[in-house]
């Protein structure tokens, strides 16, 4: 990667600098960026985790309402509507995260990791694009 993509990226929970560049290149829409950085997700657990934890922050928060009580399944909180939007893979990472924490701000994604990592190239790389998409929906 010979070039930089600046952006105005607000992805506050994903903190891991692979995963934030995988984000900005997905946002400037550079293919060759986005293949790498794809690689790279699949290939190293810290910045899928880093992904993954943003993702279910930034869908607990969306999701949930004044009845919510944790440590809740993501999957539990959501809408109907919004899971029908997920690949079925992805829909079965989902139901291993778990939203902790007083007010919903803890992540436990390790039984979604493990999860993941069982499943074919394909069907992680769908994971990969629904964890991506769920993240930037609301960006630039």
């Amino acid at each position: 990667m010979a070039h930089r993509h600046p952006s105005k990226l607000t992805a506050e929970h994903v903190v891991h600098p692979g995963a934030r560049r995988l984000l900005k290149a997905e946002l400037a829409n550079c293919a060759e960026c986005r293949a790498h950085g794809d690689a790279d997700a699949l290939a190293d657990p810290e910045i899928l985790e880093s992904l993954l934890h943003g993702f279910v922050l930034k869908r607990a928060e969306q999701w949930r309402n004044r009845h919510s009580r944790y440590p809740v399944n993501l999957y539990d909180l959501a809408p109907p509507d919004e899971l029908r939007f997920l690949h079925i893979p992805t829909r079965e990472v989902v139901r291993l995260c778990v939203v902790e924490g007083r007010a919903g701000d803890r992540v436990e994604t390790a039984g979604a990791l493990m999860e993941v990592g069982n499943l074919t190239g394909e069907d992680r790389a769908r994971v990969l694009g629904d964890i991506i998409d769920g993240i930037l929906e609301d960006e630039g």
